[in-house]
């Protein structure tokens, strides 16, 4: 940090405290600290330091900001995350020797030997919001802020903004179109009175990271030991197994409009082809859906990155799991094959009228004729994340077209083009019973073969001094 930084951040308390010295902030990191905005909000892709850049801002916001018994607030979407930055924040203090004393169970309270009262909130239960009138804080993760919990914070620094106080950081990845949250973006990204916006990028954690190698291009071309180009590489894997929408959204940090269909990037004369057929030589997916009317499975192989779709077993009028059975092996009784199971986890599930759950009853039939494997989690991943693979199969980011269905698979085909959202949310909508069994099956093959994954938060450990560690917090998963 350059002299002049140093001496904005460092403006003397009525107590006339020593120059609080930070660790090294990143270029496009610093106008948090400095902007004068009540409202700044920073929508960033994961990973570069969003936290960590909350935690200075109120560690300095609460030790130059004067005497007051008012607090500032640290605030999250559940207790565990806000507990995260209130303890990077704590470490920070503790490291700097300003920290007076701290809780470590609830109610989170920090108090710095300038008096400054620092707690950290949740909204996972907007009551917990209600308090005291604050002088400013933190909104981490701020994509997931829902209308109550913003209600409560607002009302917390009304009389603090009539005294030209109250300024809120509000970081975080994209959240969902519609929301409170992309409301406040799009008033900040208009330059409203009052409010600032900046995006971070995938493209700002690769202009921060030195090149160690002397290879600027190609991220294959770097050596192993290189920041810059492992994180090159990431960002390319990333780009392959995600669909364009999501990839802009997640790391070029841009709300996208997500339509109201599931599959938005089906395309019939794109994914509907005779070429997606059985294969001897192959292992038959099976992918189950329970619904009663109808029943749907869908039959399919993998191979390496690709997958495809070839036939369907579809019964209406209240099958059963026996029945559909019966249809696979007489469609294959004169093959050998192998089975591959996949599905919707509550089929483990046992019901008052039977001690065998619907998986049971499939291990019995098909097993015990054929080579066989289970693949069926014991719960099912979030149908965001069901969503995400399968439009990463469709059209990734990087155009690779890697899944197709046979023009046999009417039910599935009907489903990808017809299934929609219900409006304002990624939640499938439900209402028409004849469809969404098939995609739904297909689905839980696809997620669990070819999931898109989120690297999660690094882990901050206790620091013993405030020192230049940041580019160990922010290279660990490289």
């Amino acid at each position: 940090m350059d002299t002049a930084t140093a001496e904005r951040l460092s403006t003397s308390s009525s107590l006339r405290m020593a120059v609080l010295s930070l660790p090294p902030l990143r270029d496009y990191q610093l106008p948090v600290l400095l902007s004068e905005a009540t409202d700044d909000l920073t929508v960033s892709a994961p990973q570069i330091g969003k936290t960590f850049t909350g935690a200075l801002f109120l560690l300095t916001a609460a030790w130059y900001g004067g005497k007051s018994p008012l607090p500032w607030w640290w605030m999250a979407p559940t207790y565990e995350q806000a507990r995260h930055g209130y303890t990077m924040l704590c470490n920070f203090a503790r490291s700097a020797e300003i920290l007076s004393d701290a809780t470590t169970a609830p109610p989170l309270k920090a108090r710095l030997v300038n008096g400054a009262l620092i707690e950290a909130r949740s909204w996972d239960n907007a009551e917990g919001l209600y308090g005291p009138t604050i002088r400013g804080g933190v909104v981490d993760e701020f994509g997931q802020l829902t209308h109550p919990a913003y209600g409560a914070i607002s009302s917390r620094r009304a009389e603090t903004i009539a005294r030209g106080e109250g300024k809120l950081r509000y970081l975080g990845n994209v959240g969902e179109m519609g929301g409170v949250a992309e409301a406040l973006w799009r008033r900040a990204e208009a330059r409203e009175p009052g409010f600032a916006a900046r995006r971070w990028t995938w493209r700002d954690r690769v202009a921060a990271h030195e090149c160690s190698c002397g290879v600027n291009g190609d991220p294959h071309k770097h050596n192993p030991e290189c920041h810059r180009g492992r994180y090159l590489a990431f960002v390319d894997n990333e780009r392959s197994r995600m669909s364009a929408p999501q990839f802009r959204q997640l790391y070029e940090a841009e709300w996208v409009d997500w339509n109201l269909l599931p599959a938005y990037l089906f395309d019939r004369a794109v994914h509907v082809t005779e070429r997606a057929s059985y294969q001897s030589n192959l292992p038959i997916d099976l992918s189950c859906d329970f619904n009663v009317d109808p029943l749907c499975w869908i039959l399919g192989h993998h191979k390496g990155r690709e997958a495809w779709a070839f036939d369907e077993i579809v019964i209406g009028g209240g099958a059963t799991t026996t029945e559909a059975c019966k249809e696979f092996l007489e469609r294959f009784r004169d093959k050998k094959v192998a089975i591959e199971v996949y599905g919707d986890a509550s089929g483990n599930t046992r019901t008052p009228k039977s001690h065998l759950t619907d998986y049971d009853i499939i291990r019995q039939v098909l097993g015990s004729r054929s080579p066989f494997a289970m693949h069926v989690p014991a719960a099912n991943p979030p149908v965001t994340a069901r969503l995400n693979a399968f439009n990463a199969k469709l059209h990734a980011a990087d155009g690779t077209i890697s899944y197709q269905v046979h023009p046999r698979c009417k039910t599935l085909i009907a489903d990808l083009a017809r299934v929609s959202l219900r409006a304002g949310t990624h939640e499938i909508d439900k209402r028409n019973r004849q469809l969404t069994h098939a995609s739904d099956a297909e689905g839980y093959r696809i997620v669990t073969l070819f999931p898109v994954v989120e690297y999660g938060p690094a882990v901050v450990g206790a620091v013993s001094a405030l020192r230049p560690y940041y580019d160990e917090i922010m290279s660990e998963r490289f």
